[in-house]
């Protein structure tokens, strides 16, 4: 059976695109085994690339205080990324290398079975969308649903990164973890599946 620390060998020693030549450091993901909740990203950062640790540049430091100021600390959930290795000169991920990289996802999804999922960007959304086999479409639009796939719920966010480009977004930001905060609370307490779909509109996929 496979363990966190197995899934990050494995990570740390793939070749299977270019970003291999470039990278100092592939980035594994963090976080307890079993958390109710995984935060997925796009791709290391040059301070991820040099510390091997995921969210810990700007974006991190937004995205730390966007989970603490919802009651979701970074040690109390598992962060991640789409793509492990840096792409060069801060590009976005091409579908190859998303594609390439969602296999280790899917091992951590696995074997953390999350309860709730927080895809940051197109990328993110992209990577998860290779996993569950379902096409999101792009982050423009998604960032307004609440997806249901069983007992699993997705809720797509814009990137820390996209904030810090366009300061406007902040609050649409900060209303979504908010919102994510009321949905956790409200499951936790056992509110009846009916009740939770009708006042979020979740949308379901079978």
């Amino acid at each position: 059976m496979q363990s966190l620390s197995s899934i990050c060998n494995e990570i740390k020693g793939c070749k299977k695109c270019d970003l291999y030549f470039s990278r100092k450091t592939a980035v594994c993901g963090v976080g307890l085994q079993f958390a109710d909740t995984l935060v997925l990203g796009e791709a290391p950062g040059s301070t991820e690339d040099q510390t091997g640790v995921p969210f810990v540049g700007r974006s991190g430091k937004l995205l730390d205080k966007m989970l603490k100021d919802t009651n979701m600390p970074r040690e109390s959930v598992y962060i991640s990324n789409a793509v492990r290795c840096r792409p060069k000169i801060g590009r976005a991920p091409k579908i190859t290398e998303i594609r390439k990289c969602s296999p280790f996802l899917k091992d951590e999804m696995d074997l953390i079975e999350p309860k709730f999922i927080i895809p940051m960007g197109n990328s993110a959304l992209k990577s998860l969308g290779f996993v569950l086999k379902i096409d999101f479409g792009r982050i423009s639009e998604a960032w307004k649903n609440i997806y249901q796939i069983d007992e699993m719920f997705i809720f797509p966010q814009f990137h820390p990164a996209a904030i810090l480009r366009n300061p406007k977004l902040f609050h649409t930001m900060k209303n979504r973890f908010d919102l994510i905060r009321d949905f956790r609370k409200e499951y936790r307490n056992n509110k009846t599946r009916e009740y939770m779909s009708e006042k979020y509109g979740i949308i379901k996929i079978s």
